[in-house]
């Protein structure tokens, strides 16, 4: 089977010398392919090539990834050659950064964050990393599983797709646009209130038993920092490794999976963590697979009912519970399908081959379009960076997943900076204008970026 993974992987490697070394790994296009060839390597390691479903399973996502590769490439490629024929650059790395400031308006979304996951936590009664952590401590473990299911899932629905928006997505992101702020111009009153921030961030990322949460959180903080410093990383990236690391390796311990007692804690925690990447997503979609193959093409139904998930009141889709029960004999649980098996299931053969090429070519286009002004905020950047994590690390379930995740809170803070810079520099033109009209006399400054007019700093004026 490896014989399918290897022609994939040397297409990726054509495509890196093509795109990704222009513009780095951490965009959309740059992750989503990562994570792709390790969802593909770790599938042909597992799939039964005695099963006819398996085999077409593993050759259409060997084919998905390829042509989402060709795809990706060939619009570079053409964006590469437009940017030459209109004399812009394909990738803009030269603009400034601006920090934004706790506003009022900006407190006023965090606190309303605040209130809707404690009382999501209130409602649910516990919280199961709290609990788990407990039971390890005392030597009783807890049953996380249940716990974590029925914190989202249980005979008392509690909108976790809602929830989520605020819990995992926007209370974080300006978390980190605040702390950001704090610790570069704020006094000893906003340094102690961002790590309060910090702290209650953490525990909601983890509230719920889930490690995926504070992960993908993780990698937008990385991503961000990669983004302030102008598409290349700072010293200060490693902050985010070296604060969240011990809080995954926690989390993995607390979970306490793996059934192996002999095994130092060190060790299960570390085994887990490889087999998160390399195994637990590749065995889930197979199963999948094996299952909706059975079943009639939803021509978009099923990612119908998982986009109406994100809203309150509505369970969305219940396939990845019936692919669990297909595996474990309960429904206590959850194994979603790979991304390119829930589009099979959603939209055939057929549509699989035009969404992979429309992947393709949508992440391209948006990174190398995403940051293409001379000045941003760090309000923009996180909501930037957020929808690269989101759409880079999409390698399970079908539309509700990145939805779940915060693509639509991503994109909304992503839109709202824009605002605010917007207001800003509207504000800035404003206030020369007036300034140039109070002082009638005065000759403007000239244009120090043409040749021939004054150097830098030197100033023309006069009288007529």
């Amino acid at each position: 089977m490896i014989t399918l993974f290897l022609p994939v992987l040397g297409l990726a490697v054509v495509h890196y010398a093509v795109a990704m070394r222009r513009y780095g790994l951490l965009t959309p296009d740059g992750l989503f392919v990562v994570c792709q060839l390790l969802m593909l390597y770790g599938t042909v390691r597992l799939v039964d090539i005695e099963s006819e479903t398996e085999l077409f399973y593993a050759q259409l996502m060997a084919a998905a990834v390829a042509l989402y590769i060709i795809a990706s490439m060939v619009t570079s490629l053409a964006m590469q050659h437009f940017a030459r024929q209109s004399g812009t650059r394909a990738v803009n790395s030269d603009y400034s950064v601006t920090l934004v400031a706790p506003t009022g308006s900006i407190l006023l979304v965090i606190a309303v964050s605040v209130v809707v996951t404690v009382a999501y936590f209130t409602a649910v009664g516990y919280s199961a990393f709290f609990l788990g952590l407990q039971g390890q401590l005392d030597g009783t473990p807890a049953d996380i599983a249940n716990l974590r299911l029925d914190s989202y899932a249980g005979e008392k629905y509690l909108f976790p797709g809602f929830v989520n928006q605020f819990k995992n997505a926007i209370l974080p992101a300006l978390t980190l646009v605040v702390a950001v702020w704090s610790f570069s111009r704020g006094g000893l009153v906003a340094r102690a209130g961002s790590a309060a921030l910090i702290v209650l961030s953490a525990a909601a990322l983890l509230g719920t038993g889930q490690r995926g949460a504070l992960v993908v959180f993780l990698t937008t903080a990385i991503v961000y920092a990669y983004l302030h410093n102008r598409r290349s990383l700072p010293r200060a990236a490693v902050l985010p490794i070296v604060l969240g690391l011990p809080l995954v390796m926690l989390a993995t311990y607390v979970l306490a999976r793996r059934d192996g007692q002999s095994e130092s804690p060190l060790r299960a925690v570390t085994a887990d963590l490889i087999d998160r990447f390399v195994h637990d997503n590749q065995a889930s979609g197979i199963a999948a697979f094996n299952y909706t193959s059975m079943l009639p093409v939803r021509n978009g139904g099923e990612w119908l009912e998982g986009l109406l998930s994100v809203l309150p009141g509505h369970r969305g889709s219940t396939l990845s519970s019936e692919i669990f029960y297909t595996v474990y004999w309960s429904t206590r649980g959850t194994s979603p399908p790979s991304l390119w098996g829930s589009i099979h299931y959603n939209f055939d053969t057929v549509g699989l081959i035009v969404l992979a090429a429309l992947f393709g070519i949508s992440l391209q286009i948006l990174t190398q379009r995403s940051l293409r002004r001379r000045r941003y905020n760090s309000l923009q950047l996180v909501g930037i960076a957020g929808i690269t994590v989101v759409l880079g690390t999409w390698i399970a379930g079908g539309i509700e997943t990145p939805l779940n995740v915060g693509l639509v809170s991503y994109l909304g803070l992503w839109f709202w900076g824009g605002r605010m810079g917007g207001r800003r520099r509207h504000s800035a033109t404003r206030a020369d204008r007036t300034a140039a009209t109070s002082r009638p006399f005065e000759v403007p400054a000239p244009d120090i970026y043409r040749p021939g007019h004054a150097a830098a700093g030197q100033q023309v004026s006069g009288r007529v």
